[in-house]
């Protein structure tokens, strides 16, 4: 059914749970599982970072990454990554959903984002929102 699914993580309980279904769904299925992070700075606070500070943030990325494939391994499941440097987070995941030919992104139904007016975060939203495969939202619990 699903032949290539896309994870958006962001190191938060809510996207590990997402990998965790997306692991036992691949299983299920057959399909491959890419986990992606993107690690989104602002235009007006990149003029103002320094290399050691982009680095660092590149490492976080990178160590949820590493996180995410252990969460798929224990399922039985080998995962693909991808680190993301440009865009906006949700759009940039749809995008490579796109450009990778995901039939489906899971992603997690709220992970870092404060906003409190949108019941699912808005990073989760806007996926829901505007991709062009089915997406499907994991709660936690």
């Amino acid at each position: 059914m699903f032949r290539k699914i896309l994870v958006a993580v962001d190191g938060s309980t809510h996207s590990e749970r997402a990998v965790q279904v997306a692991a036992e769904m691949a299983a299920g299925c057959g399909g491959s599982l890419l986990l992606s992070h993107v690690f989104y700075i602002p235009e007006h606070y990149r003029a103002d970072l320094t290399a050691d500070l982009r680095a660092a943030i590149r490492k976080d990325g990178e160590d949820i990454l590493v996180h995410a494939v252990r969460v798929a391994k224990q399922s039985g499941v080998q995962a693909q990554t991808r680190l993301l440097e440009e865009g906006h987070p949700a759009e940039a995941i749809i995008g490579l959903a796109e450009s990778e030919g995901a039939d489906l992104v899971i992603a997690g139904a709220r992970g870092k984002s404060r906003d409190a007016i949108r019941a699912l975060g808005s990073v989760s939203w806007t996926i829901a929102k505007l991709a062009t495969c089915s997406v499907l939202i994991v709660r936690r619990d």
